[in-house]
């Protein structure tokens, strides 16, 4: 009997097509799993703020950059699309988070800078997402942690080595600046 919704589905593949090799579905079909459920759990405690997940990543981006960032590069820094990026942005401007300034290297790529406004809501939301994360680790023992850690560690490495980041995205990971 399947153990996970993630262990059903596999079934009905093997069922379907035993000649497909269904195992990496373990794998990643749980990790997808667990983001679906990290996100549900995320939004009870960004609901109040009036923020989503993606906001609130791009508050903490922009809260410890060290210059202000180009939208495409904060788009790499959270792995998603420039033009989704920029309905992030448009959004958050219109709410008062962030300012968009003419960038004086490059006037096609505006500097994103976070406001007051911005640094205090993310001075006051991400202490609770990090409570809320801590309370649902609370239910793993510290070396259960540590063996998850290492294991999603080991995972990241081997896809990294079969498929690098772009040139783009390892530069603005290495160097946190802005870039031309």
């Amino acid at each position: 009997m399947p153990s996970t919704p993630t262990d059903l589905v596999a079934g009905w593949w093997r069922q379907a097509r035993p000649d497909l090799d269904t195992h990496s579905m373990g794998i990643f079909g749980r990790l997808r799993r667990l983001h679906v459920l990290a996100e549900l759990e995320a939004q009870t405690t960004l609901a109040g703020a009036q923020l989503t997940s993606s906001e609130l990543d791009v508050l903490i981006t922009l809260r410890h950059a060290e210059t202000p960032l180009i939208a495409r590069n904060i788009a790499v820094l959270r792995g998603c699309s420039r033009a989704a990026m920029s309905n992030i942005l448009a959004k958050m401007e219109k709410r008062g988070l962030v300012v968009r300034e003419p960038n004086p290297a490059d006037r096609r790529a505006a500097l994103v800078c976070l406001t007051d406004q911005g640094r205090r809501l993310t001075d006051e939301v991400f202490p609770q997402r990090l409570a809320k994360e801590a309370d649902l680790l609370s239910q793993l023992s510290e070396g259960e942690q540590r063996n998850v850690t290492e294991a999603l560690d080991l995972l990241i490495n081997a896809m990294l080595r079969r498929s690098p980041l772009p040139q783009e995205a390892a530069d603005v990971l290495n160097t946190r600046t802005t870039g031309p």
